[in-house]
């Protein structure tokens, strides 16, 4: 089980962007009045507005369980793909937080 540069550079992004970008861009949007969660999984594990610590379990529990699946797979040329995937969806939630961020109303 032996694990590329690159495929741990880019689990270094996947980290940075969907754990770090999402966590720091929806803690802040929903302590707004105007904000709720609007991921039906973390709404049905956590709230519509989850707290800061619920949150983190939660993205840190799908990130090990994500690099376990990775693991698994690894030897696959294929596995690039999970932390390639969760990289991208991790971009595309903390642009799409930050535009609600900076549009809505503070």
């Amino acid at each position: 089980m032996e694990v590329s540069t690159a495929e741990l550079q880019w689990w270094l992004l996947a980290v940075l962007l969907y754990g770090v970008g999402d966590y720091v861009t929806t803690v802040l949007a929903v302590r707004r009045a105007d904000v709720v969660e609007a991921n039906p999984a973390v709404i049905a594990l956590l709230s519509d507005e989850p707290s800061p610590l619920g949150f983190a379990v939660l993205k840190s529990g799908a990130l090990v369980i994500c690099f376990l699946g990775f693991l698994s797979i690894s030897a696959s040329p294929i596995a690039i793909g999970v932390p390639i995937g969760i990289a991208a969806l991790g971009a595309i939630v903390t642009v799409s937080n930050t535009v609600m961020l900076v549009q809505s109303d503070y």
